[in-house]
């Protein structure tokens, strides 16, 4: 673990001095192995990881582990608060579970916990995103993190951090909408993009983009594009599937305690029709995004600046005698637009 005492802890995390660090190692192990190992990979973690434990000083350690060390704390320690809180109200006992309070130190309400652990999740989430941001502009210096399966898997879309998507889709929560809707992002990218610009152009843009070699001027462009479209798809195809839970207990869908927080006291989840309305916008907004890249596509001025573009398209036939004779020798590329 990238922790060995409480003192060291308290200086990343909201907690008291006095805990026992004994009986939060638990917790810590989780979030490492959580929302660390994912983030950095096994072999760039468990690098750090070894030369801090062999460490008797942190400060011999080199500058590359001590800041990288300092990123990872900051993300564990709020964690560790938004996992332990729940925790920490009971102890379990021979007699079982026991509330620990005193006559001194109270039990807090259920809802200051709520809003502790709503605070430092917001706070975790953030601090995620510097540490991919912090890796990202210093990746010469950790090889083993670009050489990962977690560094591809953080790779492989167009649209990579909550940040970047909250700049194309602005949202309250872009850190958890992001990585909710990312599955549904891999679809939008491979069933809809792909399909409109063609394996060609759509290969050669995703190789470039993982670092590959650099993108050009015009391909930065067009980039962008279509991450416009891809994060207002992505929006439209994931709001069927947010607050529908598949769970042990069946298909459930999220409902709003508004006497646990005041913040969403005056909320509740969106009815139908608004639901069906701002995913009807999102998808038209998409489709726009598709037409303005597709513009700039066959912009004469663009003519050969793309590879594999503009796409051949075979002539086809439709035999079905269900179409009329007009349509049986229609031909062309139908994509979204």
């Amino acid at each position: 673990m990238l922790f060995k005492k409480t003192i060291e802890l308290v200086e990343y995390a909201e907690l008291s001095n006095e805990i026992n660090f004994i009986s939060i190692t638990a917790t810590l192990r989780m979030v490492e192995e959580q929302h660390i190992i994912s983030v950095l990979g096994k072999e760039q973690y468990n690098d750090l990881n070894d030369t801090y434990q062999a460490a008797t000083d942190e400060t011999t350690l080199s500058d590359e582990n001590k800041n990288l060390l300092h990123q990872c704390r900051m993300v564990i320690g709020p964690y560790v608060c938004y996992y332990y809180a729940p925790k920490a109200e009971i102890k379990l006992t021979d007699g079982g579970a026991r509330r620990m309070e005193t006559a001194t130190a109270k039990t807090a309400f259920q809802y200051q916990v709520t809003k502790f652990r709503d605070q430092n999740l917001a706070e975790a989430e953030a601090a995620t995103e510097l540490l991919l941001q912090f890796l990202e502009e210093n990746k010469d210096d950790y090889d083993l993190w670009q050489n990962s399966s977690a560094f591809k898997e953080y790779r492989s879309l167009f649209i990579k951090t909550a940040k970047e998507f909250n700049e194309l889709f602005p949202s309250h929560s872009p850190y958890r909408n992001y990585w909710a809707m990312r599955s549904t992002m891999e679809d939008v990218e491979e069933n809809n993009i792909r399909d409109v610009i063609g394996d060609e152009l759509f290969d050669d843009l995703k190789t470039k983009d993982t670092g590959a070699t650099d993108l050009t001027d015009v391909e930065e462009k067009l980039l962008q594009k279509l991450k416009k479209a891809i994060a207002y798809f992505t929006v439209s195809f994931s709001i069927p599937f947010l607050n529908v839970s598949i769970a042990a207990n069946g298909i459930t869908v999220a409902t709003t305690n508004r006497a646990l927080n005041e913040e969403v006291s005056g909320r509740g989840f969106a009815a139908d029709n608004p639901l069906s309305a701002l995913m009807k916008q999102s998808q038209a907004n998409g489709q726009s995004w598709i037409k303005n890249a597709l513009k700039y596509l066959n912009d004469p001025e663009n003519e050969g600046a793309f590879t594999g573009w503009p796409i051949e398209v075979p002539e086809t036939k439709c035999d079905d005698k269900r179409y009329n004779t007009i349509n049986r020798d229609s031909k062309g590329s139908f994509g979204l637009y």
